[in-house]
């Protein structure tokens, strides 16, 4: 009987031990997923709060007064709290639907060779560009329709309309040829603007597809509109305020100059914002794009990075 007893409290002894155990076990997992939830809950309130800075650089961007020189885009406020605006024109890129309504391809052909695509990529390229947003299905002899477009495994393209982004290039035909050498392509297109390159602000690639002059000539304009210091955004900057000055910058009769002076403007009304709100090593970057001539201001796009 005393043995079997002894059996019964042994046993016992094991089952409150295990239960124990179990018991601390369960307690040490509250306190790690407490303990996690609270860093999670942390993470998303700076989060939010970087967003929120964000939000505030978008706020002063689409001020039509701010210049991308204001000191009021770069801001320290304290408490490990910066936000950061960068303020672009939209019209110092190709709006590519404008490009391919009013049929000046050779833009195109002539900035895809001189990012070092070949001619007759250049022109599979283009024509398959073209396909992509015209209404018919007629295949371009260098083109690319819907039965090209299945033997890859895309059916449903092209859809025969305007681009809705900048991205959706990347899906066409021939295309590939582009990115492989330029992979930074994407800076010089965009879908948002009226179509007219902004001279103020273009890189020297475009000013010389879209005005037809030489490297040097394009190169000069924006030489002279970086100012001495040769970097942009300072507060030495050249800004042309006259199509004849630009004329005579790039060293273009002014009976030529006629022929481009509609594919061009000194300044354009949709503004690109690159905002970045910080929280010590927690930061949100907006893009947007706006149109700030109309009432209210229009938002084209808003994209957090």
């Amino acid at each position: 009987m005393k043995c079997r007893s002894s059996r019964k409290k042994a046993s016992a002894l094991i089952l409150v031990l295990w239960a124990v155990s179990l018991m601390s076990l369960a307690v040490l997992g509250v306190v790690e997923f407490a303990d996690l939830g609270f860093q999670e809950s942390a993470t998303r309130a700076k989060d939010f709060r970087a967003l929120q800075l964000a939000e505030s650089g978008v706020a002063l961007g689409v001020h039509p007064q701010v210049r991308k020189t204001d000191s009021i885009l770069q801001q320290d406020l304290g408490s490990g709290e910066s936000l950061a605006v960068k303020l672009k024109s939209e019209g110092a890129r190709l709006n590519i639907n404008y490009i391919l309504a009013n049929k000046q391809q050779q833009e195109l052909f002539d900035l895809f060779q001189l990012w070092g695509v070949s001619s007759d990529d250049a022109t599979h390229a283009v024509e398959c560009l073209q396909d992509w947003v015209d209404a018919d299905s007629e295949k371009r002899l260098n083109g690319a329709e819907q039965p090209d477009y299945a033997a890859i495994g895309h059916p449903d393209y092209p859809p025969n309309r305007p681009f809705q982004s900048v991205d959706e290039m990347e899906l066409v035909i021939g295309m590939d040829a582009v990115i492989k050498a330029k992979p930074d392509w994407k800076d010089s297109f965009t879908v948002w603007s009226d179509g007219k390159l902004d001279l103020n602000e273009a890189s020297a690639e475009l000013i010389q597809v879209v005005c037809n002059v030489g490297s040097e000539q394009a190169e000069n304009l924006v030489r002279r509109r970086l100012g001495s210091d040769g970097l942009p955004d300072t507060d030495d900057d050249y800004t042309f305020t006259s199509m004849g000055d630009v004329r005579s910058t790039l060293g273009v009769p002014e009976s030529v100059f006629k022929n481009v002076e509609n594919r061009v403007t000194l300044h354009s009304n949709y503004r690109r914002i690159e905002s970045t709100g910080s929280l010590g090593t927690y930061s949100k970057t907006l893009v947007v794009v706006v149109r700030l001539n109309s009432n209210p201001i229009r938002y084209l796009a808003w994209i957090e990075l």
